[in-house]
């Protein structure tokens, strides 16, 4: 039978996972000899590289490769590399499918010759702690997109005019030979690596659909990079690069004659400008990796977007001020005309009135 399915997993530290992991995998209905785990070890402290290994000798369907810590992008693409099946799915070892998903989802993909095909989610909570602390938009992970095969550029722009882009690469299942020949990648050496992989799968797909079925379940929990990266001189970095990315395409889909699309990009860039800017750290050596290897050329976009942050900061400075003088003589304009028609005002006036005549005249 062909191999069908490449089922790709990053794991760090979550032995306590693996086990509900394999197990919500074995009940997707997906055949022996059709589908493959690649389980990408990014340098696990924890039991994760035994027990893989040891889940890897009892079953043919696992392949497992280990690695120093380089962050879960470095990991994906290692996996995706090593992939062999017709399609690639993403997992994260700490989130669930319901029953049967993947095999609903590969046959429509097979079925239709498919890029890329969008399906939905939903949400769940470690604790009500988490909840409180770490609140998510509850119909971030749906679809609401009609079904039908259009072009990826086409399933973008409905998908920005619905309200739910997604940047979750788990709710996408790829060609893997389109991604490959069209570089549809993860970013290394930042968070958010997902976001580069999902837009690039999405603008260059040819034949991309959408299944409303919320079949993902993400699990928020505490202590996660998600969690544990909300602010901070990792977030500064991660946006920066990914706004120059999300900058690229959208100068593409210009030169393509494709306005729709780059309107629809536009949000998203400002959106990653804005979080540079609110995250610029005040000393970018905070900004580990800064400077060395691929991140070299963003060295100077970074010393600009520290040289914004001070000019925002010098402007609001300034305004504060030329308010907080506006406001004083505001207040003593109104005090003036307060006492100007008060009766204290008059009659001080009129008692006056005949010293000031005469003082006045004195000076004829």
């Amino acid at each position: 039978m062909a191999l069908k399915l490449s089922i790709v997993i990053p794991v760090y530290n979550a032995a306590r996972f693996l086990e509900s992991c394999f197990a919500c995998l074995g009940r997707q209905g997906l055949h022996p000899g059709e589908w493959e785990v690649i389980a990408v070890d990014d340098g696990s402290t924890d039991d994760s590289p035994s027990l893989l290994d040891a889940r890897a000798g009892q079953v043919d369907w696992l392949s497992v490769v280990h690695q120093d810590n380089q962050g879960a992008g470095v990991a994906r693409n290692r996996g995706l590399g090593m992939a062999r099946g017709e399609y690639v799915y993403f997992f994260d070892v700490d989130d669930a499918l319901a029953e049967g998903s993947l095999r609903a989802l590969l046959d429509r993909c097979v079925d239709e010759s498919l890029d890329v095909l969008f399906f939905g989610g939903k949400l769940a909570y470690e604790s009500p702690e988490v909840e409180r602390e770490h609140p998510q938009d509850p119909r971030y992970f749906e679809r609401r997109q009609t079904p039908g095969v259009v072009s990826g550029e086409d399933m973008f722009v409905a998908q920005q005019r619905d309200g739910n882009y997604c940047g979750q690469p788990c709710l996408l299942m790829v060609r893997r030979q389109f991604a490959l020949e069209n570089d549809i990648r993860f970013a290394e050496g930042i968070i958010n690596e997902d976001n580069l992989y999902v837009i690039r799968a999405t603008l260059r797909a040819q034949r991309a659909d959408v299944d409303q079925g919320l079949y993902y379940t993400y699990n928020v929990r505490g202590g996660t990079v998600t969690t544990d990266n909300a602010k901070g001189a990792r977030r500064f970095l991660a946006h920066l690069v990914l706004a120059q990315e999300f900058e690229l395409e959208r100068l593409r889909a210009l030169g393509r004659g494709r306005y729709d699309v780059a309107d629809k990009l536009d949000p998203l860039v400002n959106w990653y400008l804005d979080i540079v800017i609110e995250n610029c750290p005040e000393d970018l050596s905070e900004a580990h990796g800064l400077g060395s290897g691929t991140l070299q050329p963003i060295v100077a976009a970074a010393r600009l977007a520290q040289r914004v942050v001070a000019a925002h900061a010098e402007g609001r400075k300034l305004k504060e001020e030329l308010t907080e003088q506006s406001l004083r003589l505001e207040k003593a304009e109104r005090e003036l005309q307060e006492i100007e028609q008060s009766t204290t005002w008059k009659i001080g006036s009129a008692i006056t009135a005949i010293p000031r005549a005469i003082k006045d005249g004195a000076r004829r």
